[in-house]
C-alpha cells in the first residue's frame, strides 16, 4: 500500500518515560539493547512525532513502508521507505525503494541505526520479494557523508550531481529566507538569490 504524504506533519510531543531504559547503558547498542528491540510495521501516521524531530522535519512524498523501533515495547525511532525518483528503477534494473527517513532517540546508542537498517532489510526480503534494490542519501549540507550505509554493507553509487553537466539550484526569497526548488514557484515580487544546490552521496543495496 502506498500513501501519498506530500503534507506538513502535525507538531506531537516525543513520549518519553524513563522505565525502559532502566539497566540499558547508552554507550553501545549491545546484546542487551538487541534482545529487548524489535521492529514492527505501523501508518505512517503513527511516527509523525518522530518525522517532525526529524531534521527535514516532513513526510516523504509517497510512503511505500513505515517501520517502528521499539525498545520494551517502548517506540523510540523509525525508518521510513518511499517511491525513489523515476529513474532508480531503470537505473538498476529492478523495482527499487528508496529508504528516505531515519530517526532515533538521543537516549540510543548511535550504532543502533546499523541495526535498524538491517532489520529493515530483513523485513523488505520477507514481505515484499518484489523489490530488487534499495536506495538512499546521504545529505552532507546537514553533516551526513553515508557512515551508517557504510557500516550497513550498502555500496557507494556516486553523487546526485555526477552526470550533469550543469549543478541543480535552488532559490531563495532574500526578504525572507524562504527556500524554492524553483523559481516558478516563488512569488512575484521575490528577491531572487540562486545559490547551487549541494550534491547528495548515493548508496544502493542490493536486496
Amino acid at each position: 500500500m502506498m500513501f501519498d504524504c506530500n503534507v506538513d506533519v502535525p507538531a506531537l510531543p516525543l513520549i518519553r518515560s524513563s522505565a525502559w531504559l532502566d539497566g540499558l547503558s547508552g554507550e553501545a547498542f549491545d546484546s542487551q539493547w538487541r534482545k529487548c528491540s524489535a521492529i514492527e510495521k505501523c501508518s505512517v501516521t503513527e511516527l509523525d512525532a518522530f518525522i517532525r524531530a526529524h531534521y527535514l522535519g516532513k513526510r516523504p512524498a509517497i510512503v511505500v513502508l513505515a517501520l517502528k523501533m521499539t525498545v520494551r515495547k517502548e517506540p523510540v525511532g523509525m525508518v521510513i521507505y518511499a517511491m525513489p525518483p523515476r529513474e532508480a528503477d531503470t537505473r538498476y534494473g529492478g523495482k527499487t525503494w528508496e529508504l528516505a527517513r531515519l530517526y532515533l532517540l538521543d537516549e540510543i546508542p548511535r550504532n543502533a541505526e546499523t541495526w535498524l537498517i538491517g532489520r529493515s532489510v530483513r523485513y523488505i526480503k520477507q514481505h515484499h520479494r518484489e523489490v530488487k534494490y534499495l536506495l538512499s542519501y546521504a545529505d552532507p549540507s546537514a553533516g551526513h557523508r553515508g557512515t551508517i550505509y557504510q557500516a550497513a554493507n550498502w555500496k557507494a553509487d556516486g553523487r546526485t550531481d555526477d552526470e550533469r553537466k550543469t549543478p541543480r539550484c535552488d532559490y531563495y526569497d532574500d526578504r525572507t529566507g524562504q527556500k524554492y526548488g524553483r523559481r516558478g514557484n516563488m512569488p512575484a515580487d521575490a528577491v531572487i538569490v540562486r545559490k547551487p544546490r549541494v550534491s547528495k552521496w548515493r548508496y544502493v543495496l542490493a536486496v
